[in-house]
């Protein structure tokens, strides 16, 4: 996550700040089933405004969750990435 910083990337407190990406990690190869991730998230508030973020947060963006892959793949990229290859929750 340093390294995030580094390239410009901001740390949230909760998903109630202008999130765009959660970023889950896992070992590789492995998949979290989806209601441990939104369990993950906090309580139902949270849970909700991810769920739902496309009509809950300002402008309507989406908070996408992505395996730590993409992460890693766009600091390499030095650039943003497409997410569907690394989202967590299909």
């Amino acid at each position: 996550m340093l390294e995030a910083l580094y390239a410009g990337a901001t740390e949230a407190d909760n998903v109630f700040d202008r999130v765009t990406h959660i970023v889950v990690f896992h070992n590789d190869r492995q998949t979290i089933p989806e209601r441990n991730i939104i369990r993950s998230l906090g309580g139902q508030p949270e849970q909700d405004m991810v769920r739902f973020s496309n009509f809950l947060s300002p402008g309507g963006v989406k908070i996408n969750i992505v395996y730590h892959d993409w992460l890693d793949a766009c600091l390499k990229a030095k650039k943003v990435l497409p997410v569907q290859d690394y989202d967590a929750l299909p």
